[in-house]
């Protein structure tokens, strides 16, 4: 399966995607490389690092339910600078921002990795692209949903 279609619902809610986007441009994030895509996929991998095998596997398998992530762990693989500064980006508490992404990085990780295999930066470049693009025209001229 090559399709990362998951991504495109994952980011269709707005809190969501400022979220993940918001990760991807705060220069504290970790294993800091290129804004925006290059660092959300070095966020991807590093999640490999600090998280349990099995965490890790069942974010991949598209077989078994996506297990589980901590607060401590999102602290451990992103950083308290990062949080803070995400957290200030977003108007919200660290420990907000915190739980939030212990929520969101494993569907993040389940989105981006079709077949079990992590798409490469430049797919996942175009993807958020194009799944944000597609939201804005959704949301149509006066930024209010279309159905």
């Amino acid at each position: 399966m090559n399709d990362i279609g998951k991504l495109e619902m994952l980011l269709d809610d707005p809190q969501v995607r400022e979220l993940i986007l918001g990760l991807g441009y705060v220069e504290s994030a970790p294993r800091a490389v290129e804004s925006g895509a290059p660092r959300l996929h070095a966020v991807v991998l590093h999640l490999a690092e600090t998280t349990s095998t099995e965490q890790y596997a069942s974010w991949l398998s598209d077989e078994v339910p996506n297990r589980t992530m901590t607060a401590d762990q999102v602290r451990k693989t992103i950083g308290d600078t990062a949080i803070d500064d995400l957290a200030q980006l977003m108007s919200a508490s660290s420990s907000t921002i915190t739980w939030q992404l212990a929520v969101i990085l494993p569907d993040f990780v389940d989105a981006v990795s079709p077949g079990g295999q992590v798409v490469d930066v430049n797919r996942l470049a175009r993807e958020i692209l194009d799944a944000s693009a597609e939201d804005d025209r959704e949301a149509g001229g006066f930024g209010s949903r279309v159905h």
